[in-house]
């Protein structure tokens, strides 16, 4: 198949049956189906989910393995609401996936995400292993109940895989405070080549504040409100005419220190710019 062709298939809406759904709580679900086009998504793009009857919402790609694709969601409103408790047999509308993903690069990386904002990294974090390279990942959540991969990462992290710390700021799980906070006595030891940052912004702009003194290369994956996932509508636009829907969602250390929005603003359903 072309890449012109391809890049058609992933800009056109498709069904999908889902397969299966995997519920940690009330507020967070893997939702697991078949694609071939996804299947082969680079570690940090995203896809469009269409909830018939409901809303379109851009999900990153979380789980890619043993021939499904999966999608981590959290209950935050009534699109991601009825995706959290959607049922197997359920059908729903996809395109994608869309967006520059991540560049594996270094052989001592060190990943943080925060929140829901691992389901950015997860496929990262697997792609390294594959490598032969041990990642260090930083996990920060609220509590531990919002560690939804701990399970997961507690078994790879035994098998010396990778290097884990979870972090809570209620200190119920880990290390109490916050990832950012705890990314940076790890980066103090200088034994990281590259780092990698996926959640919410705050966090994001500390990490970068962090490596911006540092001669490490970094990506971080922002998020914004995406409508069209093509570069149309501008709905998404950062900085000088930059698009996370297309030039994003991961972005570069060196393009985001010309970036003025980054960590100060982001814009709401209406277009409206606020602050963060």
């Amino acid at each position: 198949m072309s890449p012109e062709i391809q890049k058609l298939d992933n800009f056109r809406m498709r069904a999908i049956t889902v397969l299966d759904v995997k519920r940690y709580s009330e507020r967070f679900s893997t939702i697991y189906f078949r694609d071939k086009i996804v299947y082969k998504s680079v570690p940090g793009q995203y896809v469009m989910l269409w909830i018939p009857g409901c809303d379109e919402i851009p999900l990153s790609v979380s789980h890619a393995e043993d021939g499904l694709c999966g999608v981590t969601v959290k209950n935050v409103g009534e699109a991601t609401s009825k995706l959290c408790n959607v049922c197997v047999g359920e059908k729903l509308g996809l395109r994608g996936p869309f967006g520059k993903g991540f560049k594996c690069i270094g052989k001592r990386p060190l990943i943080v995400a925060g929140g829901v904002g691992v389901a950015g990294v997860r496929l990262l974090l697997y792609k390294f292993i594959r490598m032969s390279i041990t990642p260090t990942l930083v996990f920060g959540t609220r509590t531990s109940e919002e560690n939804i991969f701990h399970e997961e990462f507690s078994k790879i992290s035994l098998k010396r895989l990778i290097n884990y710390y979870p972090v809570t700021e209620d200190g119920s799980l880990g290390e109490r405070g916050l990832a950012s906070d705890v990314a940076g006595k790890l980066l103090s030891s200088n034994r990281f080549d590259y780092v990698y940052g996926c959640g919410a912004e705050k966090m994001l702009y500390e990490l970068f504040n962090l490596v911006s003194g540092k001669r490490l290369g970094a990506q971080f994956s922002l998020e914004r409100y995406i409508k069209c996932a093509v570069g149309v509508c501008g709905q998404c636009v950062i900085g000088d005419g930059l698009l996370v829907c297309k030039d994003g969602p991961v972005f570069t250390k060196s393009v985001l220190k010309n970036v003025k929005d980054f960590g100060k603003f982001s814009r709401k359903a209406s277009g409206r710019r606020f602050q963060i």
